[in-house]
């Protein structure tokens, strides 16, 4: 083997390396997160810079940095200790992760049925709310009020959501009947 051919595979294995940590960590750090905010005690969603986070780890450790919060304006400027939620257990603070937690163990309040967890491409289950009974999918409700409905909420199968979500928007099209037995 030539000097230069060993050059050049070196330099392509480095920087295999490099991207392989590269994409590790933006699969750690994008798309939105809940955590709880430090300053309110409160769930807060935030989004990461995965660009300097994925830059950052190629060259040391991933510098995370919060770019967008639900807590802002009121408290942009802030030390974002939250980020350290995401650092500890970055899989735990996605919202998907919440939900599927949530819905393994549920069974739904309208059909009884046992709910099957978020899958990304069939019906999702979702929750009713108590006093006004509006029905939502999981993936609707804003990720900062996710801990919220997970605690207070009526959980709801795919079917249940997806009939109630129709029965609500088109009213007018709907029948009820009573159900033979």
């Amino acid at each position: 083997m030539t000097a230069p051919l060993f050059i050049a595979l070196l330099a392509i294995a480095v920087a295999l390396v490099y991207l392989a940590i590269a994409i590790r960590t933006w699969a750690n750090v994008h798309g939105t997160r809940v955590v709880v905010c430090p300053g309110t005690q409160s769930p807060a969603a935030v989004t990461i810079d995965a660009g300097h986070a994925m830059a950052s780890a190629v060259w040391e450790h991933a510098d995370l940095r919060v770019t967008s919060c639900s807590r802002w304006p009121d408290g942009q400027g802030c030390d974002q200790p939250c980020v350290g939620q995401i650092e500890d257990a970055p899989s735990d603070t996605l919202p998907r992760t919440i939900a599927a937690r949530f819905f393994v163990a549920q069974r739904c309040a309208i059909c009884a049925k046992p709910i099957e967890p978020p899958a990304s491409f069939t019906p999702q289950p979702g929750f009713m709310q108590p006093g006004t009974r509006r029905v939502d999918t999981w993936d609707d409700v804003p990720p900062q009020d996710l801990p919220r409905a997970v605690a207070e909420w009526r959980p709801l199968c795919a079917n249940c959501t997806l009939s109630e979500s129709f029965r609500q928007t088109f009213p007018d099209r709907v029948t009820n009947r009573e159900r033979r037995e």
